[in-house]
């Protein structure tokens, strides 16, 4: 049962509405319907084949783990699903992976599940586009996730043991190091020791046209820095302020 890939990212958010507005200032389109349960009211939205939920939770669960955490400092990124081919026979999962629990999270200041994934990336892209609508910002996927840990060695070895192996290891400068793994598109990139509080730090989304990503940005009141040419080719550009705590880059191939 491989994980294939990311299925979905989940973001705390202090007030939707709010939140909706920003994002959709950003220029990524909605679902026009919400899902509005007792402990959450949550909006969707999308990046390629992989959901972004926008999660207002309530009552007792704001003052919980990594959601207190989150919503403490302004939103952030709390979660994500990996996408499986099969989840039947869920004995045979590992237990970081089985169940979306806050008090079994392998990654600190971050919780996962696993998800069945049945159809390929080319459907879930169009039905996600179907859903939510094209992103304005020519957002096509999202081209990789950034995680701060306090021990790299630790999350390595957890991510290898649901079986993602890390692909490659970079020393980043000043004592910290990059680990990265590859899912479909998108790079999940850990970085460590984190001096800060550990957890999910930003996203960075591939673009057809940055220079429209941040026009559009800038024309609906947000500050958004030039495209600039990217270490890894290509361009790169970034909101100033993120967005519900999300560092928010653009990305433009070579």
């Amino acid at each position: 049962m491989p994980i294939t890939c990311i299925e979905r990212v989940i973001v705390a958010v202090n007030d939707l509405d709010d939140a909706c507005a920003r994002w959709s200032k950003a220029g990524f389109g909605f679902a026009s319907q919400r899902i509005r349960a007792v402990q959450f009211d949550v909006a969707h939205l999308h990046a390629g084949g992989i959901g972004i939920d926008l999660y207002d939770v309530k009552d007792e669960l704001r003052e919980k783990g990594v959601w207190k955490s989150a919503l403490g400092r302004g939103g952030g990124i709390v979660a994500w699903k990996w996408g499986m081919d099969d989840l039947s026979g869920d004995g045979d999962l590992h237990p970081n992976i089985a169940h979306f629990d806050d008090g079994a999270n392998f990654l600190p200041g971050v919780i996962t599940a696993g998800v069945p994934v049945k159809s390929d990336l080319a459907t879930r892209r169009a039905d996600l586009d179907q859903l939510c609508g094209a992103n304005q910002n020519t957002v096509d996927y999202l081209e990789h996730i950034v995680v701060m840990t306090p021990s790299l060695e630790e999350a390595i070895a957890a991510h290898e043991e649901i079986g993602l192996p890390c692909k490659r290891i970079r020393e980043a400068g000043g004592g910290m190091r990059q680990a990265f793994f590859k899912l479909e598109q998108t790079v999940l990139e850990i970085v460590g020791p984190a001096r800060g509080e550990p957890g999910v730090w930003g996203l960075a989304f591939m673009c057809k046209n940055i220079r429209r990503a941040v026009d559009l940005a800038r024309e609906n009141g947000l500050e958004a820095t030039a495209p600039k040419s990217a270490i890894q080719g290509g361009k790169i550009a970034r909101l100033v302020a993120p967005l519900d705590g999300v560092a928010i880059a653009y990305m433009e191939p070579a």
